[in-house]
């Protein structure tokens, strides 16, 4: 298991280290738990991001039969989010795929899914002009988090001075690469570099955001409702089921799993959808979600929020639905809007 190479930026030589998404990291801070939404700007450890390098004047063609994203119309300072699929449509990794240059891209994973999928994708290279790398080792990541995330990453010399807009990629002056999105509706920033880069800029970004550590960063995704693959996203489900439509593009052309997912939307439907619960205490992750007893769904993830906690996970139809009374185990709750 990887470690992240920026533990000396994070803080104090005896803070708790734990695995996350496949990398070990400080778990937690001095500083308390980030408000939600964010009141501030956090700063997050990405090291468990695993970066894989797809180049060459095939790359593009061979890479849009691959995945679900739309690569053959991607532009150059741009990515777009995706999913790895098996012939039966089933999920086998999330991805998001950023495009470099005409002929470059970047596949970029957690570490815990960069094995499977490096492996599954290297089965089909040597068909094709292009290179496939692996730049794991090297390379680290860092995430602004919060109203202002570029204006402080720009402070601390990270983002160039007009950032990207939502869904961008471009070139950071302190070198790797400036990512911009909004989980959830919240700005956020991830910068991409080799590690080695990161270190160097460590007091500066530090001195311009709040560091926290991995259990914030999980609750800042819970509370964003973003699936995580290995927790909330298995094997076991197909793309329409986990709601994340945005991983799907139904013009691309052929691809390994379209011929399911062009089924589902054919039929119009899933029997059961990604959904956030609501509850009054906390429930286990895993736990059998009910309807007057009988069971319709699960719990996948957990995390609390003013007032309560916040569950993800997936309900069958027909109660899919805000505001539909549910049951974990003792405790009641209801479908989230």
């Amino acid at each position: 298991m990887e470690q992240s190479p920026l533990l000396e930026v994070w803080g104090s030589a005896d803070a708790r280290v734990e695995e996350y998404r496949g990398c070990r990291m400080r778990v937690d801070q001095e500083a308390p738990p980030p408000a939600w939404p964010p009141d501030g700007v956090w700063l997050y450890d990405a090291a468990w991001r695993a970066v894989l390098n797809v180049e060459g004047p095939e790359a593009r063609k061979w890479l849009n039969g691959m995945i679900t994203a739309n690569v053959r119309d991607l532009a150059p300072g741009r990515w777009a989010p995706s999913f790895q699929l098996d012939p039966k449509g089933h999920i086998l990794a999330d991805l998001s795929v950023a495009c470099t240059a005409p002929d470059a891209f970047l596949l970029l994973t957690d570490e815990a899914q960069r094995a499977g999928l490096l492996e599954r994708l290297r089965r089909f290279v040597f068909i094709s002009k292009l290179t496939l790398t692996d730049l794991s080792a090297a390379w680290s990541a860092v995430r602004w988090r919060g109203p202002g995330a570029a204006a402080a990453a720009q402070a601390a010399g990270v983002a160039p001075a007009e950032s990207a807009a939502a869904g961008g990629i471009v070139a950071s002056p302190a070198g790797g690469w400036w990512f911009q999105s909004a989980a959830g509706g919240v700005e956020m920033g991830e910068w991409l570099a080799p590690a080695e880069t990161i270190l160097a800029a460590g007091p500066r970004i530090t001195a311009q955001a709040r560091p926290a550590g991995s259990e914030a960063q999980e609750r800042d995704r819970i509370l964003s409702r973003v699936p995580r693959y290995g927790a909330d996203i298995t094997a076991g489900e197909l793309p329409q089921e986990t709601g994340q439509l945005d991983h799907l593009d139904y013009t691309k052309g052929c691809y390994v799993g379209q011929e399911i997912v062009e089924r589902i939307r054919a039929r119009g439907a899933v029997h059961r959808h990604w959904t956030a619960f609501q509850f009054p205490q906390a429930v286990a992750a895993g736990s059998e979600v009910t309807v007057d007893g009988r069971a319709v769904g699960k719990v996948t993830s957990l995390a609390a929020l003013q007032g309560g906690w916040l569950g993800l996970g997936y309900i069958r139809e027909p109660h899919h639905q805000a505001g539909q009374a549910v049951a974990a185990g003792a405790v009641g709750g209801t479908v989230a809007g």
